[in-house]
């Protein structure tokens, strides 16, 4: 039975790994040379140049445009037939691989911009540089900071919680699709999608937001493991015991 599980990890790991890459390097290609365009511009700090470059919209476009492609995966329908695991398990596994998927993306994020602003600090006509200037710029700019919150730990808990729903909603749309059940019933994934859109990125202190963002997503994730536990279709397996 356990290999059987892992088998339907691994299915889903090799069918998002090459969108997966593709993302990070696009992502990294575009981020990459809207920096080094505004820096040349002669942006006047590493705050401005961080909010000129455009950086967030291209970070929201990499999660959306990663979760319609993890949305067309519908991932080997005879396969999970033959192996004969439930509806259940699969959605579960199916939502780990997408939660890994996401958590790489933002992992590459996080580096891609540490080594850009530390270029960026390199460059002399960077007049003031100490030890604590990538460290205090995490604090001052509210890009930064929302990818990589440092010690606010209601951002920290935001941050898991959403990648966790985006990747269980994403999954339960894809058992909706997969089985031609409610396709148009993509309420949670489009809901999750739009707070990241318009809510991703807030200011340091936002714990009111936190909270309120994290117990919406909570109820996504809830809802979406409500939805397949007792309205998806089982597989039919193709063998007879």
């Amino acid at each position: 039975m356990g290999k059987k599980h892992l088998s339907v990890l691994m299915l889903y790991v090799r069918s998002s790994i090459i969108p997966l890459l593709g993302m990070l390097v696009l992502i990294g290609s575009i981020q990459t040379g809207l920096f080094l365009w505004r820096m040349n511009r002669g942006a006047n700090s590493l705050e401005a140049v961080i909010q000129s470059a455009h950086l967030r919209a291209v970070l929201m476009s990499g999660f959306l445009l990663l979760a319609a492609f993890l949305y067309r995966i519908n991932g080997g329908g005879y396969t999970l037939r033959r192996l004969r695991i439930s509806e259940r398990a699969i959605f579960l596994w199916q939502s780990l691989s997408y939660f890994l998927c996401f958590a790489l993306l933002w992992m590459a994020e996080v580096i891609i911009i540490t080594l850009l602003c530390q270029y960026y600090l390199t460059q002399p006509v960077v007049n003031i540089v100490s030890n604590q200037t990538l460290f205090l710029a995490f604090y001052r700019s509210d890009f930064l900071h929302s990818i990589l919150p440092l010690e606010e730990i209601s951002r920290w808990i935001y941050l898991l919680i959403t990648f966790g729903t985006l990747s269980f909603t994403t999954a339960g749309a894809t058992v909706r699709k997969r089985y031609g059940r409610n396709i148009r019933n993509n309420v949670p994934l489009s809901l999750t999608v739009a707070s990241m859109l318009f809510y991703f990125v807030r200011p340091l202190g936002s714990l009111a937001s936190d909270v309120i963002l994290s117990l919406l997503h909570t109820a996504l994730i809830l809802y979406t493991l409500w939805d397949v536990w007792f309205n998806a279709e089982e597989v039919i397996s193709d063998e007879n015991n």
